[in-house]
């Protein structure tokens, strides 16, 4: 026999369970708006801080206030309070130039120089393939004067800004080499060479100093030279490489190894740990044993590089640990026209664990005896020869 249930009861049990449900919301409302409150407080006392120099700074500060240049600066120093060194604020003018480096469009005339005591600037470097280069000028070079104007300390800084200036479209440079001066006309713009190639003995070795846009292209070509030659192996140099370009990575792998059909051959993670981008090669190697130079200064995309030849089976590794940071970075566009460069995730090798903050170990350890350009005294090179010689 069924019981009957009273109306009473039956009204009672629905106006607790309504109960229930109308604290169950309010609970998860309050929690909420503590949350919302806390991080209005948190802002709040952020903006105090700025509110209260922004007063003080208007009563007392003798000098003219550039609200323009402040709100600039206290943009910076937002990003730079992540103490993330890859994260940055960058002008229209300076995000265009840092996209033409990562393609590889160098802007300047390809020299690097330091200013002497009486305001001259001394060559500390020369890109190779720049105009500089191509017009003779070496390291050591002392340039005097820019356009019949000499160089003394009170206009160094001047010229200086003028070798730099994207809209200036050549230069007469006079330079000095032991008591020597010549005059050379450079013009602005070059497509920079991230690759270097050189056979040592029966081995080809290939400097990959950047990721750029064009740098597979040019290593393709380099490798193609290497096998008509006949060389018995490969030894890769990513010593120094701090690329930042996954993609333009990749496409140099791509020229090394084969399809890969199990794992992609790298994966992008966000701050969530959900893979947002992966990334494949295609058909087509190199059969040759190989090995790779790594180093403490190994980082990025060059570490991605040197770990995914590895886990190919393709290479061993050889130097010491890299720096580990496999950082990746998406740009954000401000309103006021400035651009964000920002930390949002991490790059995952095709086989082994995160290199993040741990850097990637070589299979046999050496160590850079003295710097040298000679591969004949490069410790760490006849380490990886030794390899194939033995």
């Amino acid at each position: 026999m069924r019981k009957k249930v009273s109306v009473g009861v039956t009204f009672g049990l629905v106006f607790l369970a309504a109960v229930v449900a109308a604290l169950a919301t309010m609970l998860v409302f309050q929690q909420k708006t503590n949350a919302m409150l806390g991080g209005l407080s948190e802002k709040q006392s952020r903006y105090e801080v700025l509110d209260d120099l922004d007063s003080i700074i208007a009563a007392h500060y003798y000098g003219n206030n550039d609200s323009r240049g402040l709100r600039h600066a206290i943009a910076n120093g937002y990003v730079s309070g992540l103490g993330d060194d890859f994260s940055r604020l960058m002008t229209a003018e300076e995000y265009a130039k840092y996209q033409a480096v990562r393609e590889g469009r160098m802007q300047g005339v390809g020299l690097t120089y330091k200013k002497t005591d009486s305001g001259t600037l001394r060559v500390d470097a020369v890109a190779e393939d720049s105009p500089a280069a191509q017009a003779g000028m070496k390291k050591g070079d002392v340039i005097v004067a820019v356009d019949a104007i000499p160089l003394d300390s009170s206009n160094s800084d001047e010229i200086a800004e003028k070798l730099e200036n994207a809209n200036v479209v050549s230069l007469n440079v006079t330079y000095s080499r032991k008591k020597q001066e010549k005059t050379v006309t450079l013009e602005k713009g070059y497509e920079a060479s991230s690759v270097t190639a050189k056979t040592y003995q029966n081995l080809g070795y290939l400097k990959i100093s950047e990721f750029y846009a064009s740098t597979a292209a040019q290593v393709q070509s380099a490798v193609d030279t290497f096998l008509a030659s006949g060389v018995q192996a490969l030894i890769i140099d990513v010593r120094g490489n701090t690329g930042t370009s996954v993609e333009n990575a990749i496409a140099t792998l791509d020229v090394f190894v084969p399809l890969n059909q199990d794992n992609p051959a790298a994966s992008l993670l966000n701050k969530a740990g959900e893979t947002v981008t992966t990334y494949s090669t295609a058909a087509g190697e190199v059969n040759l044993p190989m090995a790779v130079l790594i180093s403490s200064e190994t980082r990025g995309a060059g570490e991605l590089f040197a770990c995914n030849l590895r886990d190919f089976g393709k290479a061993q590794l050889v130097g010491t640990r890299t720096r580990g940071n496999a950082l990746v970075g998406e740009t954000f566009r401000l309103t006021n026209g400035d651009t964000l460069l920002l930390s949002v995730g991490v790059m995952l090798p095709y086989k082994s664990e995160s290199f993040h903050e741990t850097g990637v170990a070589p299979d046999v350890q050496a160590t850079l005896e003295e710097e040298t350009k000679q591969l004949s005294k490069d410790s760490q090179f006849l380490a990886a020869a030794a390899l194939f010689t033995e």
